[in-house]
């Protein structure tokens, strides 16, 4: 009992020393912010449901049916891609997502084993008047070389993972910074942290701006698979709370997470001193605009 109270009084204490604005996320229901990306050909399936809440009664339950052309992915915009803007790329200081994958086979396919729902940064830089447009892609796959754990919630933070990059019109970065329209075998594709995609001395001019962010399955994965994801995160340095901070439930408005839960958070929100460098999501009405 004197264990359990001791237990208690942390969680109080830790929950009490954030900053008030810490403590709100916004609950993100069906037919909110967050569209559907539909590819030519495919198929989206994905939804918030209640088959497997993270924190509240909902997250986004991702499926694919084996299909090549199945795509399940889901998108948050600033605004207008040519004009609106969250932040520099260079500026990205917090990032991450909880996802769950449920145990289906095939085994033994190490490749395989290893995919996880990915999260995507949409990125605009260069000349205002011709941007260039493309995409930061995380996936456990280019990160660990073990099988991805399943059938159990998982917070991860892609603050110093590696991420690939595809600029639109053209194809996938790889190491001289040329963005070949196909995959070579052979030939990887160039891989970086978000602050070193943002540095200016990688690929990417340093004016890159952040201007989305995406979390979804596919496409072309030859198995049927079934993942949910649910508390999404991206802050920027200088700012006061996070940008996107996402809760998916089915139903409800914005609410504050019981301490025992804040401290539960695996993205380690109670364990940061820094968190008045974060800023919340600017409701969805264009956001700020960045040259």
């Amino acid at each position: 009992m004197l264990i359990r109270q001791m237990r208690h009084l942390m969680l109080a204490a830790a929950f009490s020393a954030l900053p008030a604005s810490l403590v709100a996320q916004r609950v993100v229901t069906n037919g909110g912010a967050w569209v559907p990306d539909q590819r030519p050909g495919g198929n989206v399936f994905g939804l918030i449901t209640g088959a497997n809440p993270r924190y509240g009664n909902g997250s986004l339950q991702l499926q694919l049916t084996g299909n090549l052309f199945d795509w399940s992915w889901f998108n948050l915009y600033a605004g207008d891609p040519f004009t609106s803007g969250w932040g520099r790329l260079s500026d990205v200081n917090r990032l991450g997502f909880d996802w769950f994958r449920t145990d289906l086979p095939p085994v033994g396919d190490v490749p395989w084993q290893r995919q996880t729902p990915a999260l995507r940064l949409y990125i605009r830089s260069g000349d205002p008047s011709a941007p260039e447009f493309s995409e930061l892609v995380w996936e456990r796959y280019y990160n660990a070389g073990s099988p991805t754990p399943v059938d159990q919630w998982n917070a991860e933070d892609l603050s110093n993972q590696l991420f690939w990059r595809f600029v639109t019109g053209e194809g996938y970065t790889i190491d001289d910074c040329s963005n070949p329209h196909d995959i070579t075998p052979g030939i990887p594709l160039k891989t970086a942290s978000a602050a070193s995609w943002g540095s200016g001395l990688t690929c990417f001019p340093s004016d890159a701006v952040v201007y989305g962010i995406g979390v979804g399955l596919g496409s072309n994965w030859p198995y049927q698979y079934e993942g949910f994801v649910d508390n999404v995160q991206l802050g920027f340095a200088g700012e006061e709370n996070l940008t996107v901070w996402d809760n998916f439930e089915l139903t409800g408005p914005t609410t504050a997470p019981e301490p025992a839960t804040l401290a539960l958070l695996g993205t380690g929100l109670t364990g940061l001193g820094g968190g008045a460098w974060w800023r919340r999501r600017r409701v969805a009405r264009g956001a700020k605009r960045t040259a």
